[in-house]
């Protein structure tokens, strides 16, 4: 029996659950979830946008600090949404299964988890930051600032980790609303303190690395106090954070291929990163000038990817496997439609956008080649996107995680290595090796996600585990 069943927030879950099992119009049900999640994602590209453009007015330098830092970061955050995102089968199944009790405790297991391991090693990444630094061969200029903001980013891991558990947890009980304003909250606060801080207190990049700490600070307290208090519906009791082998086994079966994928993949950046460096700090800048227009295709993609997930989750988990089907194959059209018009007006328009963040000739010329030759190999990234998300909520993650990994290390580092260094094509031949190992990943994923072998749960009809051997 829920321990919250009378309760009117629990109801508010019920509710949620039944429009997403009953609503006659998938496209209409997709769209209303996914607006929340448009406008925190909008807010969040255009902070990025405005981030880079404040850290340009620095320099090159300090333009690609960021950029070159956020893999080493990158390994524990690899951690957390891999074990976080399990949540997405886990708390989805069990909702639409209508077990609200399991559902709460399977938030609280993955929080314990997270706290368990984002303080230690927030703590030995700190230590080890130097190390990082030379194994990447950063350009000098770029190292000693890049030194700083490693360090003070590292302090918000665990503030991090608490509000992607509270993130995937209520959205995968189709509350989108909730996490948007304490994003929208945050990332406000970013927009003020960055040019407060950057410049006004004259702390240049490392002020810029504060203002994240502060909003991460802020985003995750409020995130347990939602979680304990069950404010929104989903109330984690601390009894929830001892270990209960039967949830961990499905958070291993769900998160560990997940969570080993993206290591992998940030690992795997790391070596690009090298690469990028080797190319000298112009490239270094416009890479991360392209990085941020193509990010403004996440404001587009990632909604749609979410809010089709928690369909396809809570489907599975009511046992309605043709509705899930419906909902993957509907929000498939939406991507590849709207992402298609977004990448032909970016490349047609991309000179524009770059001079915004630069006037120096030679970042203009590799970021404009960057986007024209890199930019359209977004839409096959975007289906590994889509891929993997579907392969969380249906629980079933194993093999996307082998074929996401591969596109690093299989395809995108050796084609770039190949195409830049040895047959001396310099970036040309970096962007090129970037984007063959989207197209062929994407497309490889395409044919996975029509063979429906994830249209299945993790969880039977009596809500409970299966094993996951």
């Amino acid at each position: 029996m829920d321990e919250m069943s009378g309760d009117g927030l629990t109801r508010q879950v019920s509710e949620r659950r039944r429009k997403i099992l009953e609503h006659p119009r998938i496209t209409m049900l997709i769209i209303e979830l996914s607006i929340p999640l448009f406008i925190s994602g909008s807010l969040q590209s255009l902070y990025s946008i405005i981030d880079t453009f404040w850290l340009s007015k620095l320099g090159s330098a300090a333009l690609g600090t960021p950029t070159v830092s956020w893999p080493y970061r990158g390994v524990l955050m690899s951690l957390g949404f891999g074990l976080a995102s399990s949540l997405s089968a886990l708390t989805g199944q069990y909702i639409g299964a209508g077990d609200y009790r399991r559902a709460s405790k399977s938030v609280g297991q993955v929080l314990g988890l997270l706290l368990a391991i984002g303080v230690p090693g927030s703590v030995l990444f700190y230590y080890l930051r130097g190390m990082y630094i030379s194994l990447t061969d950063m350009p000098a200029d770029v190292a000693s600032l890049a030194n700083s903001y490693i360090a003070i980013t590292l302090a918000g891991i665990p503030f991090t980790y608490l509000y992607l558990v509270f993130n995937f947890a209520l959205g995968s009980a189709g509350d989108t609303k909730t996490p948007m304003k304490v994003s929208v909250a945050t990332t406000l606060l970013n927009f003020i303190l960055d040019p407060v801080m950057i410049f006004t207190m004259g702390l240049g990049v490392v002020g810029a690395a504060l203002a994240t700490l502060i909003s991460n600070i802020i985003a995750g307290l409020y995130a347990m106090y939602s979680l304990f208090t069950g404010r929104h519906g989903l109330r984690v009791y601390p009894k929830d954070l001892l270990p209960d082998l039967e949830i961990y086994r499905l958070v291993a079966y769900v998160g560990a291929p997940t969570t080993l994928q993206r290591l992998l993949t940030t690992l795997g950046f790391l070596v690009m990163i090298r690469i990028v460096n080797g190319l000298g700090t112009p490239v270094v800048a416009a890479y991360s000038i392209g990085q941020v227009m193509l990010s403004i295709d996440h404001i587009i993609v990632f909604p749609l990817v979410r809010s089709t997930s928690i369909i396809v989750a809570q489907s599975l988990g009511a046992g309605l496997i043709v509705r899930a089907k419906q909902a993957f194959k509907t929000g498939l059209k939406l991507i590849i439609g709207l992402v298609t018009v977004y990448v032909v007006f970016l490349v047609f328009a991309r000179n524009h956008f770059i001079g915004v963040f630069t006037n120096d000739p030679e970042v203009f010329e590799a970021a404009s080649t960057m986007l024209l030759i890199f930019g359209p190999s977004v839409i096959g990234f975007d289906l590994t996107i889509f891929a993997g998300a579907i392969a969380r909520s249906s629980g079933h993650t194993l093999l996307v995680s082998i074929i996401s990994a591969a596109r690093l290390w299989l395809l995108r580092v050796p084609l770039s290595y190949y195409l830049a260094y040895i047959l001396e094509m310099g970036d040309k031949g970096l962007w090129t090796g970037m984007a063959l190992s989207n197209w062929i990943t994407g497309l490889i994923l395409l044919a996975w996600l029509f063979s429906y072998t994830w249209a299945k749960p993790i969880i039977n009809k009596k809500t409970q585990a299966r094993s996951p051997m």
